[in-house]
């Protein structure tokens, strides 16, 4: 199960490294989140969350937080690799279980084009 596991390195904790994902500029926005993310360049994929007072008391706040870091664990390999994701919950997002949870993180997921498909190339010629 270690393939499965949710580590420390796979968090962004440092303040220099949200500002180099916020400095790379792109950002996705579905009905419930907001993400920022970047291809970064290391073999982790990463997650970060920022959740406001916004959103509700502490518990709302915690649970919520629980449940987009589990389904980022459930769901990171279908990320590219190297990718850093900032995940920004609206006010009054609706996620109350595991399932909804994943079913934003894949919506948010195919949005930002960040499946692991190699269909994103910035240096592809079209």
């Amino acid at each position: 199960m270690k393939k499965f596991a949710f580590s420390r390195a796979s968090r962004l904790r440092l303040k220099k490294d949200f500002e180099a994902v916020f400095a790379a500029g792109r950002k996705a926005v579905t009905s419930d989140l907001v993400a920022w993310h970047d291809p970064g360049g290391e073999k982790d994929r990463k997650i970060g969350l920022m959740v406001s007072k916004k959103t509700g008391g502490a518990v709302k706040r915690n649970r919520l937080k629980r449940l987009l870091r589990e389904a980022f664990r459930l769901t990171s390999r279908e990320l590219k690799e190297g990718t850093r994701l900032i995940i920004y919950p609206k006010a009054g997002c609706a996620m109350k279980n595991l399932a909804q949870a994943r079913a934003a993180l894949d919506t948010l997921r195919r949005k930002a084009r960040l499946d692991d498909d190699g269909r994103q190339d910035r240096n592809a010629k079209s």
